[in-house]
């Protein structure tokens, strides 16, 4: 009678699986469905990382996702090997501890490495996917290389592999069903980026102590516990964020880090690492920004407004200028994240009267489902880091003419480096806007603070039917007499002189099923703070 030859590694595995069988299945699978979920709140948290200074495109979401899966599929094959050639316990408890310490020094050290790599590659491909490569491929290299673990250990019978193999994956996705919703919808609001990295680094780090009781000797069990003590006492030692000067209040929304900060004369609101507020303290009603007090002059152009619309309400800046200034407007004002509605009411002094309405939505969305004309419409929406691409399309700009009255303005800002990339970024939006708006006025302006020593300026376009009519000596004798009638700032006279004349170099045209803007985006990766210096 021949005998069957066991089929190689076989004997090993059911081995294995024999002396495994004291580890409860119950824990088998509690370790699949934590680790399911801890992968996917670290790739949704490295969205929350890379933003500040790589923002949130479709580059960097590429990038992530593109590393993650590089990291967990050479973690699966690394996993499978080890537990093949060590004990299966061990091994688990070894990448639960290296995943875990590196998360940890993730929330540590994590803004100090982005920035060192965005200063290394500024390309908004390759940057970002360095950046998701430092941070996120080792803790997802070792959280992948749990399952193929498991699953040496679940399987004790051969003749239900295919069944231990399923509910194990099975309960793995689950888990990164519950940690990417988890993250994304409750716990990035509640505990903010960097508690929530350091409290998966802590998960991940007990997790493995707790492999570590089931397959190692008890020097190594020991070893192993101090060194977890010693990396959860260093970072609540050393890890907490460093204090930023004059910080009010820092809140992580579900778009963005918003933080609100004071020095000795004014107020500013940062979103991630872009400026989009500044309020004189002195006297909080007053347009500080050049920019603002040109912008609100598009209200001079059109006869007799009654109602105004605002898309992007950043610090209420131009809404409690228009409350003050022109009570008799109606207003509406579109912000799509919650959180900076808010911070204009609490920090900002924006109290909106009953002629004012704030809707908590994208813009895009409030064009389509509101049936209102306007007189004036502003789009302050963008910032140099911070372009959302679908308000800056054929289809976009169409929607807004569509929701002006015939002898309606619009008024739209757009953050510049002038240099670069920023050139090519404003070409396209001018070729863009001219679909909807044939004929428009240009303006260049320079920001408050070391304008002479930068090329940076925001450009301020006018279009709508009084600018596709009216003489440009008009639009000055306009401004004017409202300057004069103390309805208008005093500066909006001046800044008249920031007018465009060189016509624009023909730019790409922008649609929604075509718009490469990641390609435009500026080459600067830091923001620069109004005196001029790096935004910590």
């Amino acid at each position: 009678m021949s005998r069957v030859k066991p089929i190689p590694g076989l004997l090993l595995m059911m081995e294995q699986g024999t002396t495994a069988s004291p580890i409860p299945r119950l824990f088998l699978l509690i370790t699949a469905l934590i680790t399911g979920a801890i992968v996917m709140a670290l790739e949704i948290l490295g969205s929350r990382l890379l933003a500040p200074v790589f923002g949130n495109s479709l580059f960097v979401w590429g990038a992530l996702i593109g590393i993650i899966l590089a990291a967990m599929s050479s973690g699966y094959a690394f996993g499978g090997w080890a537990s093949d050639r060590y004990r299966v316990a061990a091994v688990l408890a070894w990448l639960l501890l290296g995943s875990g310490a590196w998360t940890l020094l993730m929330s540590w050290m994590g803004q100090v490495a982005i920035f060192k790599v965005a200063k290394l590659v500024e390309d908004p491909r390759w940057g970002p996917s360095l950046a998701a490569c430092v941070l996120l491929a080792p803790p997802a290299f070792g959280l992948s290389g749990v399952m193929p673990a498991l699953l040496r250990l679940a399987v004790v019978d051969m003749g239900y592999i295919g069944r231990h193999a399923g509910s194990m994956i099975a309960l793995s996705t689950v888990g990164s069903l519950a940690g990417t919703w988890g993250t994304a919808f409750f716990l990035l609001s509640w505990l903010g980026t960097q508690a929530l990295v350091a409290s998966l680094g802590v998960l991940q780090l007990l997790l493995g102590l707790l492999w570590l009781q089931q397959g190692s000797r008890k020097v190594i069990r020991v070893m192993g516990l101090l060194l977890a003590g010693l990396l959860i006492l260093s970072w609540q030692l050393f890890g907490q964020a460093p204090s930023v000067a004059g910080l009010v209040y820092q809140e992580d929304s579900p778009y963005q880090q918003v933080r609100v900060r004071d020095d000795d004369l004014f107020r500013y609101l940062v979103l991630d690492r872009t400026w989009h507020a500044v309020m004189w303290r002195a006297d909080p009603t007053t347009l500080f920004l050049p920019y603002s007090q040109l912008m609100v002059a598009a209200v001079a152009l059109t006869p007799e407004p009654k109602r105004g619309l605002i898309l992007g309400h950043g610090g209420g800046s131009l809404a409690k200028w228009l409350a003050q200034v022109w009570p008799e407007l109606e207003l509406d004002v579109v912000e799509f994240d919650p959180v900076v509605v808010r911070m204009a009411q609490e920090y900002f002094e924006y109290h909106p009267p009953a002629n004012h309405h704030v809707f908590v939505k994208d813009a895009r969305v409030f064009l389509r489902d509101t049936q209102v004309k306007y007189d004036v419409i502003w789009v302050d929406a963008f910032a140099r880091h911070l372009i959302p691409f679908h308000l800056t399309t054929v289809e976009f700009f169409s929607e807004l003419r569509s929701r002006l009255n015939p002898l309606g303005v619009l008024a739209l800002n757009l953050a510049s480096s002038g240099e670069g990339g920023d050139l090519q970024r404003a070409s396209a939006v001018v070729q863009t806007l001219k679909t909807a708006f044939p004929t428009i006025q240009s303006f260049g302006v320079k920001g408050p603070w070391r304008a002479h020593q930068t090329t940076a300026e925001n450009l301020i376009f006018f279009g709508g039917g009084p600018i596709d009519t009216m003489p440009y000596d008009e639009v000055v004798k306009r401004i004017q007499s409202h300057v004069e009638a103390r309805r208008l700032p005093p500066e909006a006279t001046a800044l008249l002189a920031a007018r465009r004349t060189q016509p624009w170099s023909p730019g790409l045209t922008l649609t929604d099923d075509y718009t490469p803007y990641d390609l435009l985006i500026g080459s600067h990766a830091v923001e620069i703070s109004p005196d001029g210096k790096a935004l910590p």
